[in-house]
């Protein structure tokens, strides 16, 4: 059962999550956060493996709340649900540590299966704002010399696999795929697997 947080100032909207969330076996809503500070306070005290993260809040927003979140608990996964798919929020919201980027008007299950996506290590983002980052982001070199180790690492990075299964498909600890994953970000000259992903769809895979 994966547990999930879910976070947005407006009401309705709040309580339409709770009920969608509510009618799958799989995830539980393990408590609401009405703003930033209180998102974080919950996740301090609930410890629930996703955030279903609003961006556009009063006081403090998704992203700051991003943030700090990922901070005090590196392990709890976020992916961000909101209206926005310009450059500078989702570029706000992915730089502070999000998992994910859906849009509001996303159909339920590709919400359900965001939030189970986060929750098993990969990244769900939505096509709007791949667009977004794509254009955002310095395109990093096509021609990258790697090994064929890691051109396997980097393809099932971007299947959306995490570190576990990863290691379990080749038969590699997870501590190697970690390592791989640096030496492949310095080389791509990206920081993080979405950009990463991103590369591979344009360069390895086009």
């Amino acid at each position: 059962m994966t547990g999930v947080l879910v976070v947005d100032d407006h009401a309705v909207v709040r309580q339409g999550l709770v009920a969608l969330i509510s009618t799958v076996a799989d995830l539980d809503v393990v408590g609401e956060a009405r703003d930033g500070d209180e998102a974080v306070e919950r996740v301090e005290a609930l410890r629930p493996d996703v955030v279903l993260m609003d961006l556009s809040m009063p006081g403090t927003d998704g992203a700051a709340a991003t943030r700090r979140i990922r901070d005090l608990a590196p392990d709890v996964r976020i992916l961000v649900l909101t209206s926005f798919a310009d450059q500078r929020h989702v570029l706000a919201a992915l730089d502070a540590g999000a998992d994910g980027y859906l849009l509001k008007h996303a159909e339920p299950e590709t919400i359900l299966e965001g939030l189970r996506q986060v929750a098993r290590g990969e990244a769900p983002l939505d096509g709007r704002a791949a667009r977004v980052l794509l254009s955002a982001r310095s395109d990093p070199p096509r021609t990258v010399d790697l090994t064929d180790r890691e051109s396997e690492v980097l393809l099932l990075v971007a299947d959306g696999l995490g570190n576990k299964q990863i290691a379990r498909r080749l038969a590699i600890t997870e501590r190697t795929v970690k390592n791989h994953l640096t030496h492949i970000y310095q080389r791509l000259g990206v920081t993080d697997r979405t950009q990463a992903a991103l590369w591979t769809e344009r360069h390895l895979r086009s």
